[in-house]
């Protein structure tokens, strides 16, 4: 549900922390800075590939804190919850709770330097394809893990996982790939439920 006064104004400077799906050149926040630009909101795309909450603290202090934002928007957990399983089963895991902390950790100290408001978007609700062949769902925890390091440090949450619930709903016999171009990075239609879900609940999806 979107709110009656917009998360966001001409003052803001926003900032995106997350992994390959937020650094996606012709991903999410392209769409969401060109629909900002327009109401003077400047946006800093802070994604970087193969990020989990774990790595991305190591470099909080010089890709966001020193970027002075006045705003951030965070979505990790698709490299979280795949981590030390799979391909990936060398590696060690992260657990949900672990997920969680590291959350509420990136927050508290981005707080901690002045900035003040703060949006999670949850794990996108599931894998597709081959990768949700070898791994099942494993996204569900990660998700509740997310909506509660939300309520704990009062955020912005943006149900983007409830609307890719709710597309694949809409194609129940539905096999492959939907929302993503390879089980986990987005296609144009994922990026698209982001984009939209994002800024529907900052109250920023009318005249832009």
């Amino acid at each position: 549900m979107s709110q009656a006064t917009p998360w966001l104004n001409a003052t803001d400077r926003l900032c995106f922390l997350g992994d390959s799906l937020t650094h996606a050149a012709d991903g999410f926040v392209r769409t969401i800075k060109d629909k900002l630009s327009g109401r003077g909101i400047s946006v800093i795309n802070a994604g970087n590939g193969g990020d989990n909450v774990l790595t991305a603290m190591m470099r909080l202090k010089k890709d966001v804190i020193e970027q002075k934002p006045t705003a951030v928007s965070i979505l990790f957990g698709a490299n979280d919850a795949q981590v030390g399983r799979g391909i990936w089963n060398k590696d060690p895991m992260i657990p949900p709770a672990v997920f969680q902390s590291g959350l509420i950790w990136i927050i508290h100290v981005c707080r901690s330097a002045g900035i003040e408001k703060f949006s999670i978007t949850p794990p996108l609700w599931r894998l597709e394809g081959e990768i949700w062949s070898d791994m099942g769902d494993v996204y569900a925890p990660y998700i509740q893990a997310a909506r509660d390091a939300s309520a704990i440090m009062n955020t912005q949450l943006v149900p983007a996982d409830v609307a890719f619930a709710q597309h694949w709903a809409r194609h129940p016999a539905h096999e492959g790939l939907l929302l993503t171009r390879d089980g986990c990075h987005l296609n144009e239609k994922g990026n698209q439920l982001v984009a939209e879900s994002s800024l529907k609940t900052w109250g920023l999806a009318e005249g832009v």
